[in-house]
């Protein structure tokens, strides 16, 4: 059986037996209804971005961004959540339209986003057809461990709930967790299971403290093990949906058929991107054909707490220097915290450091970072006046857009007054406006570009050159069939 053979043989996902191709879900505006119906069109799975899910389009098809009208930050996480609501349904009802009863439409959720749960329960049952069945076929959710209440939403609504998890332990928590009324029948609700491979994939990651993120592990192995512990617990026709690193799928060619990996589909994530259909602006596609090799960093700037995969930007470079203009201080004199910071601005005697750092943290004020904020973790930073005031805008003009951000210290929990109780970290970014600024894709060099470490290979990619020596932007289908070949 030749290798076009296999990855023509369909896999039972969702309910469905499908292509083993799945769209990666990314959020904010890089997967919408068009590119999710254009993919299961082609009896494959497409996958809603249900955060940040546009509300609408103006003339030039760049989605319109969200507008806020609260002065406070509870009242803007609430008009949030009415929006998000009319975006997911809306991106719903296009994607229902495009597929033409042909396989299958996701829709990802984040789990640390703000109000997830709540958004997930109105559009699955706002999507609900008169049959009992749903517009939707699966929820993913990832960025944290679904709860037990997010399954039985799921379940309620005849919607398989597909974890998105980076280890086994992470596996055995779920299980045990949020779907111990399931034990036994784990796949009546489970309709894959993604494997986010920590250090290839984009966007947030899942290491673990026990793991370290200079150390990449074979995925091959840490998917044996995955599928030991399903097939364990009665998961043994439940797919694994490898995501992260997936380029050519000649390069996986040994997990298709092999009885140690089993059911296995292939989620493709940034070359996606790179068709007609994907919603991302022609700057941002044009960029990735830029990308050289470990311009993808892993780095630990989200405001979640993740460690996340984005291109070194300018955005991540000033993220990188922020933290590196950081040193302990003390608010009193002791023998070894005896020196004052003399910024612009700064009150005498507001903080005190020890002698050694006091030539380094002069030579920085000399550089014009001379303002110093303090961290949660008793140091402080340096940076100029105008990113001080930008750090604090971003704090202000917080949606609550996750659950709990280290950045604003919002929380979105009433018992503690939507309040982490933390003090502000001034080391991480505004998730929402670096998101916002790489769709509106004037200013790519300070905007949130997440993508997979295999971003580079775009430009050496013969598909994507085109007759005439420009670039080649395939459709959906085009890609679906270049890649059903190995390439």
């Amino acid at each position: 059986m030749t290798l076009t053979d296999k990855l023509t043989q369909p896999v039972f996902i969702d309910g469905a037996w499908i292509r083993p191709l799945i769209q990666g879900g990314k959020g904010v505006g890089a997967t919408n209804g068009a590119s999710a119906g254009a993919w299961a069109a082609e009896n494959a799975a497409g996958t809603i971005a249900a955060i940040g899910a546009a509300i609408g389009y103006d003339k030039n098809g760049r989605e319109i961004p969200y507008s806020y009208t609260s002065k406070t930050r509870h009242g803007r996480f609430e008009e949030m959540l009415e929006l998000s609501i009319k975006g997911c349904l809306l991106q719903v009802d296009m994607a229902h339209a495009a597929r033409k009863d042909q396989g299958r439409i996701r829709i990802n959720f984040l789990k640390m986003a703000g109000g997830s749960t709540r958004v997930m329960r109105d559009v699955l049952s706002a999507t609900r057809l008169p049959d009992g069945t749903n517009k939707i076929h699966a929820v993913t959710m990832g960025a944290g461990l679904a709860s037990e209440e997010d399954a039985q939403i799921c379940a309620d609504s005849g919607v398989y709930l597909d974890p998105i998890i980076s280890s086994v332990m992470a596996l055995k928590v779920l299980l045990s967790r949020s779907f111990k009324h399931w034990k036994g029948r784990y796949a009546d609700v489970i309709g894959a299971v993604v494997y986010e491979d920590p250090w290839l994939a984009g966007g947030h990651n899942g290491i673990t403290s026990r793991e370290n993120p200079d150390a990449p592990q074979d995925p091959y192995e840490r998917v044996k093990a995955l599928r030991k512990i399903m097939n364990s617990n009665g998961m043994q026709d439940v797919a694994i949906i490898m995501a992260g690193g997936v380029w050519y799928l000649r390069d996986w060619q040994d997990w298709l058929e092999n009885p140690e990996i089993g059911p296995i589909a292939f989620q493709i994530g940034t070359r996606d991107l790179l068709t007609k259909e994907c919603p991302i602006s022609d700057e941002w596609k044009g960029l990735l054909f830029e990308m050289k090799e470990k311009d993808v960093v892993l780095n630990k700037f989200s405001p979640t707490g993740f460690y996340s995969s984005a291109y070194k930007n300018g955005m991540m470079r000033e993220l990188s220097d922020r933290s590196k203009r950081q040193v302990p201080y003390a608010q009193e004199f002791s023998n070894s915290m005896n020196e004052p910071v003399e910024g612009v601005g700064v009150p005498v005697n507001k903080y005190r450091i020890s002698p050694d750092d006091k030539t380094k943290v002069d030579a920085w004020i000399a550089q014009g970072f001379s303002t110093p904020i303090a961290t949660p973790d008793n140091t402080i930073i340096f940076v100029t006046k105008e990113k001080e005031l930008e750090i604090k805008s971003h704090r202000a003009e917080c949606v609550g857009c996750i659950s709990t951000c280290k950045l604003s210290t919002w929380c979105e929990d009433a018992s503690k007054k939507f309040s982490t109780g933390k003090r502000p970290d001034p080391r991480v970014h505004c998730i929402r406006k670096g998101l916002q600024a790489a769709i509106a894709g004037d200013d790519l060099d300070n905007a949130l570009i997440f993508s997979g470490h295999n971003a580079f290979m775009a430009a050496g990619d013969a598909f994507y050159h085109g007759e005439d020596g420009g670039v080649f932007i395939p459709t959906v289908k085009q890609l679906i069939e270049r890649l059903t070949t190995g390439d």
